[in-house]
């Protein structure tokens, strides 16, 4: 009985090992920053409709996608919230189609309904005692906020150490946008920096105030098909799909900005 099981086990190892790199698979794993959750998600069964092709999603902040796909994880896709993720796969030879700009997003302060920590603007997040959760440095929506700090540093109204002083007040380092969003939301923090996209999930759980003009900029979103994908052909399919007008209309519905 053992014997057969074995056999049986390293029989169906055999013809997985047969099966040529990039054959077709009528499915497809799409690694996605945590910001296109509800855009991608609604836009997957349109994408089969018209393709014949399942898609899962692998929902997370992009550096980590980008460590999965680097140590081997079975994707066929990587869309980005930076281009920095995407550059530093391209350098590691982990992608299999030049990349391309498929959105673009725009960075706010959210703060808990009724705004209790009364938060006016962003000189407000270096005041003594307001619990400010951002997302880690590594997590492009981190790196795009403390960009933006950094480039209010003396300007009027702002201290010349403006970003450092607002750093002091981070309670919290989250590992995407989506948790930082979720913490604000429940009352967890006094204010956080998302993306205008991840606003309209949280309802009226939170209020938003925007940064001063030309200080944080825009977020930019890559696509590309990653070099090792199980269903290359499939891969290639989805880019196409929501680089196409009909993909393009679940990213601006969901308020992402055109490429």
């Amino acid at each position: 009985m053992k014997r057969s099981a074995f056999a049986c086990a390293l029989g169906a190892s055999l013809v997985l090992a047969a099966l040529p790199a990039g054959a077709d698979s009528d499915s497809i794993t799409v690694f996605a920053a945590a910001s296109l959750k509800e855009a991608f998600s609604a836009a997957g069964p349109a994408f089969t409709k018209a393709t014949g092709t399942a898609v899962t999603f692998s929902f997370a902040g992009s550096d980590s996608l980008e460590q999965q796909i680097a140590q081997g994880a079975p994707a066929d896709v990587f869309a980005s919230a930076n281009e920095t993720q995407m550059r530093k796969a391209a350098s590691a030879g982990l992608l299999g189609s030049e990349p391309k700009t498929f959105a673009r997003n725009r960075l706010v302060i959210v703060v808990p309904k009724g705004n209790p920590a009364k938060i006016a603007s962003a000189a407000d997040l270096a005041k003594s005692g307001v619990k400010v959760v951002f997302a880690a440095a590594t997590v492009p929506v981190g790196a795009y906020t403390r960009a933006g700090l950094k480039k209010l540093d003396g300007r009027p109204g702002y201290a010349a150490d403006f970003d450092a002083a607002v750093e002091k007040n981070v309670v919290s380092n989250e590992l995407d946008v989506k948790a930082v969003a979720t913490k604000i939301s429940l009352g967890e923090g006094d204010a956080g920096v998302v993306y205008q996209t991840d606003v309209a999930p949280l309802g009226a759980s939170v209020e938003t105030i925007a940064f001063p003009p030309d200080s944080v900029a825009e977020a930019t979103y890559p696509i590309a098909v990653v070099k090792t994908a199980p269903d290359a052909k499939g891969a290639q399919a989805f880019v196409d799909f929501v680089l196409s007008p009909a993909g393009q209309a679940f990213l601006k519905a969901r308020g992402f900005l055109s490429p």
